[in-house]
């Protein structure tokens, strides 16, 4: 057995003890936004983008979305996060009044940073 555990590929530990970058507080916009989501379903979400990110933590590069953050009224721009307490990131001075200004703020993000969709290595 403990031969086996050696000799793991490493980043195979599975879900059980996928950590978290705690040393980023969560700002107001996140707060709200993952207060009433099941931890389960979120615990779940991480280990996605953790496998999405290479099996590397924080911000997956490329990796933006827009979230509405007041139905109907205001949208956010975020980023996936492969990490278990944090699974995105809302940037609170990128709030907008549509969702298509939400979008082309994501785009012009991605482009000035320069990146691309994440592709997962094999």
């Amino acid at each position: 057995m403990k031969e086996q555990l050696i000799n793991r590929p490493k980043g195979t530990d599975g879900k059980a003890i996928l950590g978290s970058d705690n040393t980023t507080a969560l700002n107001k916009l996140e707060k709200v936004a993952l207060n009433d989501l099941d931890k389960d379903k979120i615990s779940d979400l991480a280990e996605c983008l953790f496998v999405l990110n290479n099996k590397k933590y924080g911000p997956i590069p490329g990796a933006y979305m827009v979230m509405c953050t007041k139905p109907g009224k205001e949208w956010c721009v975020a980023q996936l996060n492969a990490d278990r307490a944090k699974p995105f990131i809302l940037y609170e001075d990128k709030v907008f009044t549509s969702i298509e200004e939400a979008q082309k703020a994501a785009e012009k993000i991605k482009k000035e940073r320069g990146e691309t969709a994440p592709r997962r290595c094999t």
